[in-house]
């Protein structure tokens, strides 16, 4: 633990003088509401850009997050900055739930209803609740999480469907990202919604059955994670059968971590037993297969047998820090630790941008930067990389 102790200080720092400065100074529009869509890795920023309902909500998450931590009251106004443009601009007053993108001035562009960006709202809803009472925010929250349950979830088979059309009927393009498989059913939409769940129940524990809590970590258990493989699937049809054998090494260390999270809060101690188990094996598949032990961190993905995808994306590496973390936590194995410790040597040599802010979106194996991609844009926020300090700061005291 003593090592883990030496670099807490390093994490909090790059948490409070790097990500966060980098959001507050750097991409509040404070002309238009919310948080500029897009900005190029040298700071170029395009105020023109569209700002997505995912964006918004996890930088409510990070600020109101932090205020929890920090009683920074720039980060409440920040957080309540986010909050008025997801309110204003997001909610459908007509159907119901979260438009995926806006203009730049808050018109919406994409009126599709994703569920995962719509659980990326709760999420941050429930955050902005728990640290500052607000009621409207919980009253949005619970009121997504009804639609969510009403239209995505599945009776017949179970689980959720991916994406909506507008008024909430089967839409033929299901894809939240542009590298996704066109699919019915997903990890990634799944994962979402357990991580946003987990945080209503937390936040708000009367207005989330818990049976709806414990039900998804058994789905993302039994129908998700591959027994055989040790891996989530990732993709499938509405009635399970995966539709892609990509192997994603950080979808698997994050659900290690959130279905041990969701577990515990629910209280349910076979549940917790079940969770503990599933999370160890997919820490130790993800250690053993897509972890670089030369240089630290974890690869991006398998698409097919032999064929590895050596980058290192920003979001998979503040989730395998996490991940080992919480395997070190619940197995004793020092192997994680030095993961832990390996990690974040690499992230903070390679991953963070010491001269533009924040981090880039990925890396090379040895660290090169892909410097065409984004520092900001639909997905890349403040969110995995704020979570993960976060998480170390309350976990290694």
């Amino acid at each position: 633990m003593q090592e883990l102790l030496s670099i807490r200080d390093r994490i909090q720092k790059e948490l409070l003088e790097n990500i966060l400065p980098f959001w507050e100074n750097q991409m509040l529009d404070s002309e238009f509401g919310g948080f500029y869509g897009r900005a190029a890795n040298d700071l170029s920023i395009d105020k023109t850009a569209d700002k997505s309902c995912v964006l918004i909500s996890q930088v409510l998450w990070t600020f109101s997050a932090a205020y929890s931590v920090f009683k920074d009251e720039n980060y409440r106004k920040t957080a309540e900055h986010a909050f008025r443009f997801l309110r204003d601009a997001f909610y459908d007053q007509k159907y119901g739930g979260l438009y995926y993108t806006v203009d730049y001035k808050g018109s919406p562009t994409n009126r599709k209803k994703v569920v995962c960006g719509i659980a990326a709202g709760i999420n941050g809803l429930s955050e902005f609740y728990r640290v500052t009472g607000n009621s409207e925010s919980i009253s949005i929250a619970v009121e997504l999480f009804g639609l969510i349950e009403k239209n995505s979830f599945d009776d017949m088979h179970g689980g959720y469907f991916s994406a909506f059309s507008e008024d909430w009927k089967p839409a033929a393009d299901k894809t939240a990202r542009q590298d996704d498989i066109n699919a019915a059913k997903s990890a990634s939409t799944h994962l979402h919604i357990l991580d946003a769940y987990t945080n209503l129940y937390g936040a708000a524990p009367g207005n989330l059955p818990e049976e709806k809590l414990t039900a998804l970590v058994r789905l993302i258990v039994e129908k998700i994670y591959s027994q055989k493989s040790e891996h989530l699937k990732l993709y499938f049809t509405e009635n399970w059968v995966p539709v892609s054998d990509i192997v994603s090494f950080g979808h698997d260390i994050a659900a290690s971590r959130l279905i041990y999270k969701a577990a515990v809060i629910s209280g349910e101690e076979e549940l917790k037993d079940l969770a503990v188990n599933a999370s160890l094996k997919m820490a130790e598949a993800v250690y053993n297969e897509g972890y670089d032990d030369v240089f630290g961190g974890i690869y991006n993905q398998v698409s097919a047998p032999y064929s590895i995808d050596f980058d290192k994306n920003w979001w998979a590496q503040a989730e395998a820090v996490s991940g080992f973390l919480n395997a070190y936590i619940l197995s004793g194995d020092s192997k994680y630790s030095d993961a832990v410790i390996k990690t974040w040597e690499f992230i903070d040599k390679y991953i963070v941008d010491h001269r533009y802010g924040e981090w880039f979106s990925s890396v090379t194996r040895i660290g090169n930067p892909k410097t065409h991609l984004p520092k900001a844009d639909t997905w890349k926020t403040p969110y995995h990389n704020s979570r993960f300090c976060l998480e170390y700061l309350s976990a290694v005291r």
